[in-house]
């Protein structure tokens, strides 16, 4: 806590350390901290080299734990849909420098205006790179589109266009992931309680049913936290 402040500083902002942020983007918790801390590596003159974080995150290293928000959560996602599309690290990061600039933002992926700007950046990156899975993302809008849509549709933004709740499961099933509410743990839509605590009822082998009794919930609301918890393990 702050000095003179009555919460926390990540109130509102969200909290994760690096292994749930692991767990929610599905990747492992050490390539996390690669994305987020950057790295170092060998090189044959011997003396090595180093890749920087692609950005910088919300939260300060806290207690000796690196923790991040929300909007770090979201950078992350939109990291690894370029890399599952074979843009490299170093042209993600060359992209997140280039729209942090122009959109004067240090979470440049969190903003709406990324489905439509976004590629003219990387259209101009293509020019430096070279890189053939980048022609392919920059050859036209609806390329472009293709790679990001699947998490687009997955985001609510606010008033300004920027990201402020998170669906990872689609918003055909009630689990969100809201910084403002739970500190950002994802919760079942209308009712704001955790997935994990609905899912470990379940996992105390109740029936969804009685769990559903036991939070004042329509059954339907556990079956969702279930499916949700039962996806990440996937």
């Amino acid at each position: 806590m702050t000095s003179g402040s009555k919460q926390p500083l990540w109130t509102g902002i969200g909290i994760y350390t690096m292994p749930e942020a692991a767990r929610l983007v599905g990747k492992s918790p050490a390539t996390i901290r690669r994305w987020l801390l950057g790295y170092r590596f060998p090189t044959k003159s011997g003396m090595g080299g180093e890749s920087p974080p692609i950005f910088q995150p919300q939260l300060p290293q806290l207690e000796a734990h690196w923790a991040i928000g929300f909007l770090d959560l979201v950078e992350l996602l939109f990291i690894k849909a370029f890399l599952e599309q074979g843009v490299s690290l170093q042209t993600i990061r060359r992209a997140a420098r280039e729209a942090a600039r122009r959109w004067e933002t240090s979470h440049p992926f969190c903003l709406r205006r990324l489905a439509t700007d976004g590629r003219t950046i990387f259209a101009t990156l293509q020019d430096e790179t070279g890189e053939e899975s980048l022609l392919e993302l920059t050859r036209s809008q609806l390329c472009f589109r293709d790679v990001l849509s699947p998490y687009l549709r997955q985001l609510d933004y606010d008033r300004v266009g920027d990201v402020s709740r998170w669906w990872p499961l689609g918003k055909e099933v009630p689990v969100f992931v809201d910084p403002s509410i739970s500190f950002g743990k994802p919760v079942v839509a209308r009712y704001n309680i955790p997935t994990e605590a609905l899912f470990a009822g379940v996992q105390a082998d109740q029936a969804q049913q009685e769990v559903a009794e036991w939070f004042d919930v329509p059954v339907e609301i556990v079956r969702a936290a279930v499916r949700f918890e039962r996806s990440l393990a996937a």
